[in-house]
């Protein structure tokens, strides 16, 4: 920034001198370093709260499957799977999950949400574990405890993964 200030016979020019430029320079770059330097906790906050997310998603949508068949089927339910294997009388669209024992069930999701039996392109790994000795019913056919353990990534080691556990209790009535 020049300006003309005349005082006299002679005019003078007033300006940043060149140590004031470079002051204004380092701060505007140490502000600049420590913008970019938070950029990756950003980025992997982010990618870990989408995990998070759809880790909840995924449980719900199949608890949502479990309790909506248990009053008609509790000994048989079915989870959708997908993509629907093409029709073949050894394949079916469905996993059978029998609520009146106690089991285990391992599925994949993708990063979609949706559940499949292929670990191939799978992002979360689903494991389901019932429990039919449940506190407070009498009879354990009519009631399960049912885990649904939604760990990522699908094909890590077990010490490598995240995961969270979501339960719930599904009656048949």
């Amino acid at each position: 920034m020049k300006r003309a200030v005349i005082y006299g016979p002679r005019a003078r020019t007033c300006g940043f001198s060149l140590a004031e430029v470079v002051i204004a320079l380092g701060v505007i770059t140490v502000g600049i370093v420590a913008i970019l330097g938070v950029v990756p906790t950003a980025l992997q906050t982010g990618h870990s709260a989408q995990d998070e997310t759809r880790a909840a998603h995924i449980a719900q949508s199949v608890f949502g499957s479990l309790v909506a068949e248990a009053p008609s089927q509790f000994n048989n339910v079915q989870l959708p799977l997908y993509p629907p294997p093409s029709p073949s009388p050894t394949q079916t669209p469905y996993l059978s999950i029998n609520l009146t024992g106690s089991g285990t069930v391992t599925l994949y999701a993708s990063n979609d949400g949706q559940l499949t039996n292929s670990a191939t392109n799978a992002t979360y790994l689903v494991t389901i574990y019932t429990n039919n000795s449940v506190p407070g019913f009498t009879d354990p056919a009519s009631a399960n405890e049912v885990t649904v353990r939604v760990a990522w990534p699908a094909n890590a080691p077990a010490a490598n993964q995240t995961f969270r556990d979501y339960v719930r209790i599904v009656s048949k009535y």
